[in-house]
């Protein structure tokens, strides 16, 4: 037996009655009540128990069926072996100590329910309760159904409470992480592109955060693993090489493995067919709260096969319809590369909530000589490899036409004819500007866009000139035109989408009027850090839309 018990029975001590060394025959915890000093307690020797305690104590050692008997005003714990296992590490010191002492974490939800059988003698019932409790050197999830009873004293009086339980935890747990596969079968069903296959898959295991922190897919794009879609909107937090050795091996990964008994931070586990050419990784961050042992496994790696099949089925039917090199190329051409703050230009993407692949929106810097600098900054319609297609021909045509030394406006009517070609490109919304230290002035265009600000010290402006209609509308008499604006060394430039400042049932306005207050009053820091701000003002629950940011200053003269 322990050397710790809270009590030791000492070797001077009388020898247990007869009654108790019969009950307690045959069962490592009525050893364990055999081993303790019950003089040392509130309870007293167990000569001097009473007949009501000494028969609730029979009752529970002799039964197989988890239970455990309180006594007393400190409600003392005498538990049978069927209980010691819901106590993990608290046993053997919990025998013989007051249960509010053995569980502490969750005496605000059992304290009550005590003092009630306690008070009215009424029995209490849960079922398949929720209790975070710590008995493994951490604050684990678990699910119990029991139900609290009164034990009668000789005299009548309510003495004690008898708890019979039975720890519900992987019934609860199978049944939930099944409606989790069920819900993620369910949303892939219709899914008949790749991209389609990883943002569905991403959106199902957001709804079961209890088991799926997060999840992000992965997939090859030429050398490079590249995150797809996120069901937190940012991506995963695994080391690039673990990633990559994950799939070059084709083993799963466990991070912040310390065993079956314990927690780990998350599971990589290779998804898809490299001899077909789709293939990947699947990176759930596991609970904390529950151990990371083999049914948490299972229930990982089957996410990790249905998503694969999947992704294998949406990729042979795209072959069959010709469109495997559609894919290929959309994936390549269509990544943002991630912006790279300069000391007077910061751009920030934003992917809609829940959701990592690319879209419509862009943007570009172009320096088109030592003294002018472009920005463009642009929105597809819609979303996906069409307008990821589209949007990536708009970005690169227009670059080609800037170092080709075309103007604002000139650049949207070559993008007008351009966008006649492209499939999903009619309609997009641009703006270019082009910055001039020499001059000091910024000249622009827009196509149908929302008008870029300035902030000029405390005051803020709107560039709402050079107006038009998006790419491929045909105004007759209109023509594309430059608007100038004057600068000042300091000032800030704000260019952006709508779904920076758009808002369901709310008019444009109040957008407007948030951007431009966030700016003005973060306008002292770094373009960086202004961006920054913005998107955490304007967007504190994600994104609804694609979003692109471009903040640029003026350099001090």
């Amino acid at each position: 037996m322990p050397d710790d018990l809270p009590t030791a029975l000492p070797a001077s001590a009388p020898s247990p009655p007869a009654w108790l060394r019969r009950v307690c025959e045959g069962s490592e915890a009525g050893d364990l009540v055999l081993r303790t000093d019950w003089a040392a307690t509130p309870l007293g020797p167990p000569g001097q128990w009473s007949a009501g305690l000494r028969a609730a104590v029979g009752v529970c050692l002799t039964s197989h069926f988890p239970m455990l008997v309180v006594w007393g005003p400190s409600l003392t714990k005498i538990y049978n072996d069927g209980y010691r296992s819901m106590l993990g590490d608290k046993h053997p010191k919990a025998m013989g100590a007051p249960v509010a002492t053995v569980w502490p974490e969750i005496w605000d939800v059992i304290g009550p329910m005590f003092t009630k059988v306690l008070r009215t003698g009424r029995p209490t019932w849960e079922h398949h309760q929720r209790l975070d409790i710590e008995r493994a050197g951490f604050t684990e999830e678990c699910y119990f159904v029991y139900s609290y009873s009164p034990l009668f004293d000789d005299d009548g009086s309510i003495g004690g409470v008898l708890d019979v339980v039975t720890e519900s935890t992987a019934e609860v747990l199978s049944v939930r992480r099944l409606a989790c596969l069920t819900d993620l079968g369910r949303a892939l069903m219709d899914a008949s592109q790749v991209t389609e296959v990883c943002l569905q898959a991403v959106r199902a295991l957001a709804r079961a955060p209890h088991d799926v922190r997060s999840a992000v897919v992965h997939l090859r794009v030429d050398d490079r693993l590249v995150a797809i879609a996120s069901s937190s909107g940012v991506a995963s937090t695994a080391d690039a090489d673990v990633l990559r050795s994950t799939l070059e091996h084709r083993r799963p990964v466990t991070l912040g493995d310390d065993g079956p008994t314990r927690p780990a931070t998350s599971r990589l586990v290779p998804i898809g067919n490299a001899s077909i050419g789709v293939e990947g990784v699947l990176a759930v961050e596991l609970s904390p709260s529950r151990p990371f042992d083999h049914a948490y496994e299972g229930f990982v790696q089957v996410l990790a096969t249905t998503v694969g099949s999947a992704l294998v089925g949406a990729h042979r039917r795209a072959v069959e319809l010709g469109e495997y090199r559609r894919i290929g190329d959309t994936l390549q051409r269509a990544m943002l590369k991630p912006a790279v703050d300069l000391p007077t230009i910061a751009s920030r993407y934003r992917a809609a909530t829940g959701n990592l692949s690319v879209g419509g929106d862009w943007y570009d810097v172009i320096d088109l000589d030592a003294e002018r600098r472009a920005i463009v900054v642009g929105d597809c319609v819609g979303h996906g490899l069409d307008a990821a297609t589209a949007m990536a021909q708009l970005r690169s045509a227009a670059r080609a036409m800037l170092l080709d030394g075309g103007d604002p406006a000139g650049v949207l009517e070559g993008l007008d004819l351009f966008a006649r070609s492209v499939d999903g490109a009619a309609f997009a919304t641009v703006v270019c500007a082009v910055f001039d230290r020499v001059h000091a002035t910024v000249t622009y265009a827009r196509a149908g866009h929302p008008p870029p600000l300035v902030v000029s010290g405390d005051d803020a402006a709107w560039l709402d000139g050079a107006g038009g209609p998006p790419l491929c509308v045909r105004i007759p008499g209109r023509v594309r035109t430059n608007a100038q604006h004057p600068l000042r060394g300091g000032d800030l430039v704000v260019l952006y989408t709508d779904g920076l400042i758009e808002r369901r049932r709310e008019g444009l306005d109040a957008g407007l009027e948030r951007l431009a207050a966030a700016v003005v009053g973060a306008r002292h820091a770094s373009v960086q850090l202004i961006a920054d701000e913005v998107l955490r003002t304007l967007l504190p629950d994600g994104a609804e839309d694609d979003v692109v940011l471009v903040v640029k200053r003026l350099p001090e003269d």
